[in-house]
């Protein structure tokens, strides 16, 4: 209470309400004050701090001649700011006092009187009220602080979970327990349960319906959750539930208690039994129960990523030869705590081997957090340490592994790191490895697979299968292109993918590459003398490898000659950073190539170097447009943007152009809009072999 005082505001009642409140004890004392002045008064210091004004007011008085639009929000500024109990005074009729007192009560005002109806009675009832209202409000806010002060007390963050209007509400206590900032915060349950580790989010929730179904009386649940620094904490989760007469559940309210610390004692008291003795970590038995663990819940949970490290150290045998087991025990120890230091404190590190550590990574963001903590692993290890005197060193070799590899079992996350920290022992020690695919087949697959394709080489194993290029406008043929395929007697078709690359690595690619086109060549000219189409080409892809060969030259020489075929019928393929690669070279033999009137066309154009400096400086005849922008094709301006684009670069340049992968009608039919009628893809053929090509050919010649 701030005293015994009346102010009086708007229009100056103080002469008719000290008249009429002279007969009350104790007597208040009746003060005009302007409104602005109120209001400039609370802005300039806190609220309840008016020394500046006149008096101690313990009850605010508004005067007013009407309760109009603009005087109410006069009054509200008023009251939101003097926040003292406040009487409106003004004129009306006895009809008006339920619709007036309404208007006033709704800006904040306690009540409202009617000017010709003021009496010491009523004001003495009207103030009286007004006491008794602030007295009551001064007890809230008291027992609101005793109770936020008992709720910090016990370090506890409340929260309250409003079920008609879905509405969640967090303490500030709460958000402090997992060092949100405020933004971070929204009234939903998402801005908890987003938080929660992924194998404790379902029992979470299952434990909290059954709450609301009433199937229990409270919910307690100890949970995972991560905090606003990305650490993981255990936290006891405790609530009950508010509801209606009919049962029906209205809010519910609860509690969540920071455990991490007792969690953290439980799990050393129960890991310490299977621990190793030298260094106290958890042995090889642990890390693989936790390996399990973690495969597991990543296959229950796609947002769930691990990563696991096999740290071996190098030279601990020589350490043991030079200074003895005991210094090599304590320099193992050592590093053992140089790699705890490199880890987050949820992560997990293991002796798994006589020298070497398992690390697991939980909850990584993607793959690449292993490699940063491997990067670290290596500057802390590799520092030198002391010995009985004398300064030594030791680096580790680190293969890993993560969960991207979609594992089912605790064997082949053990066997593909141990194979990558082998992989990175092999490569010279120091350094970390991670682990592919290759890694597992290469030693076995890559020398096998590479005989086999120089034995394919010999007994004609390799065929060509064709692709029909075609003039969407007609319909007609009007050429192929010529596609390289194995078909291995034991595992039966090898795609193109595997045995490309290997056949580029060994140089095998040129020996095919010279088989293929004149096979190709071979095949078309005797297609245009069957059917009597000697305008039908033929396009074969040149490789980077092929363009180095010695005896390319001589191939399309020899092959031309051998069969009479046009030059112009032959259509040499090259994809732009084969072009761009090694360019003086290339620009020589390619003006070789179309001296002789063989075509030079650009593979897959718009997915390489995107530079158009090659289309000034190389002699080149034509563009295909990549099936990356063709598919992209769904009937829409927008979806035709890259292929517009690169149609009008090839008007400019007098190119001609195949729009390459065309799967569908309404791709074909934007093309053709477009005015791109050369077309080739699965739409209009898939890649047959040549006898399929012949029966084609046989029944469009009919």
């Amino acid at each position: 209470m701030r005293g015994r005082d009346l102010w009086v505001t708007g229009l100056d009642l103080s002469a008719p309400l000290t008249a009429l409140l002279a007969e009350l004890e104790p007597r208040p004392a009746v003060h005009f004050v302007d409104g602005e002045a109120i209001v400039s008064a609370c802005q300039a210091h806190r609220a309840g701090n008016l020394e500046e004004l006149p008096g101690s007011p313990e009850v605010l008085v508004f005067a007013g001649e009407a309760l109009d639009t603009e005087t109410l929000a006069e009054l509200r500024k008023i009251i939101a700011n003097v926040r003292l109990p406040t009487l409106v005074v003004v004129p009306g009729d006895p009809t008006q006092r339920s619709e007036l007192r309404e208007a006033a009560c709704a800006v904040g005002a306690l009540d409202c009187l009617l000017r010709d109806e003021l009496s010491t009675p009523l004001l003495e009832a009207a103030i009286t009220h007004a006491r008794a209202h602030a007295q009551h409000i001064s007890r809230l806010h008291e027992m609101r602080d005793r109770f936020a002060l008992a709720i910090r007390g016990a370090k506890d963050g409340m929260w309250e979970w409003d079920l008609v209007r879905s509405k969640v509400f967090y303490s500030q206590r709460w958000r402090e327990l997992l060092s949100l900032r405020s933004d971070a915060i929204r009234p939903t349950l998402d801005t908890w349960f987003t938080r929660v580790h992924p194998q404790d989010i379902d029992p979470l929730r299952s434990d909290l319906d059954a709450l609301m179904k009433g199937v229990i009386p409270v919910h307690e649940y100890e949970h995972r959750i991560r905090d606003g620094e990305g650490t993981w904490r255990w936290v006891l989760s405790r609530a009950v539930i508010h509801r209606d007469s009919e049962g029906m559940a209205l809010r519910m309210a609860g509690s969540m208690t920071d455990i991490t610390p007792f969690r953290q004692r439980e799990r050393t008291v129960r890991e310490r039994s299977r621990q190793d003795e030298l260094t106290k970590l958890p042995d090889s038995r642990v890390f693989h129960e936790r390996i399990a663990r973690a495969v597991e819940l990543a296959q229950s949970h796609q947002d769930f990523e691990f990563v696991v490290l096999l740290v071996e150290v190098d030279r601990l045998s020589q350490i043991r030869d030079s200074y003895g087991v005991e210094p090599a025990d304590r320099a193992f120890v050592m590093i053992a705590e140089r790699l705890r230091k490199c880890l987050r404190p949820e992560d997990l590190l293991f002796r798994y081997a006589p020298a070497e550590f398992g690390i697991l990574l939980e909850n990584t963001d993607d793959a690449s957090f292993g490699t940063h903590v491997a990067d670290r692993i290596h500057q802390c290890a590799g520092k030198p340490f002391e010995l009985d005197g004398v300064e030594t060193y030791s680096t580790v070799s680190i293969g890993m592994t993560s969960s991207a590899h979609g594992y089912s079992s605790v064997d082949e996350v053990i066997a593909d790191v141990s194979a990558a920290s082998h992989t990175a022992r092999d490569r010279g020690r120091n350094r970390h490895e991670i682990f592919n695919t290759n890694m597992r087949i290469e030693a076995r697959t890559l020398l096998a697979l590479e005989m086999a394709l120089r034995r394919a080489i010999d007994e004609d194993q390799l065929t060509l299968h064709y692709q029909p290029i075609v003039h969407s406008d007609t319909g007609d043929l009007i050429a192929f292109e010529a596609l390289m395929r194995w078909q291995h007697p034991e595992r039966g078709q090898i795609p193109p993918s595997e045995f490309i690359p290997i056949a580029e690595n060994t140089g095998l690619i040129m020996t095919m590459g010279r088989w293929a086109l004149r096979k190709a060549v071979h095949t078309l000219h005797g297609w245009q003398e069957e059917f009597d189409r000697p305008d039908l080409a033929i396009s074969v892809n040149l490789s980077a490898r092929q363009v180095g060969d010695p005896l390319l030259l001589e191939t399309i020489d020899a092959t031309l000659a051998e069969t009479g075929l046009a030059p112009n019928c032959l259509k040499l393929e090259l994809t732009e950073s084969v072009m761009m690669d090694r360019a003086d070279e290339v620009f020589a033999l390619l003006q070789e190539i179309r001296g002789r009137g063989v075509s030079i066309w650009i593979d897959d154009f718009g997915t390489g170097y995107s530079s158009l400096s090659y289309l000034h400086r190389f002699p080149v005849d034509g563009l295909k447009i990549d099936r990356s922008f063709v598919s992209r094709l769904d009937g829409t301006p927008r979806s035709a943007t890259l292929v517009q684009t690169i149609l009008d670069l090839a008007r400019n340049f007098d190119l001609e152009v195949i729009a390459e992968g065309i799967e569908t009608q309404t791709q074909a039919e934007h093309l053709q809009r477009l005015s791109c009628t050369t077309c080739q893809g699965w739409f209009f053929g898939r890649p047959m072999p040549a006898d399929k090509v012949r029966a084609l050919l046989g029944q469009r010649s009919v």
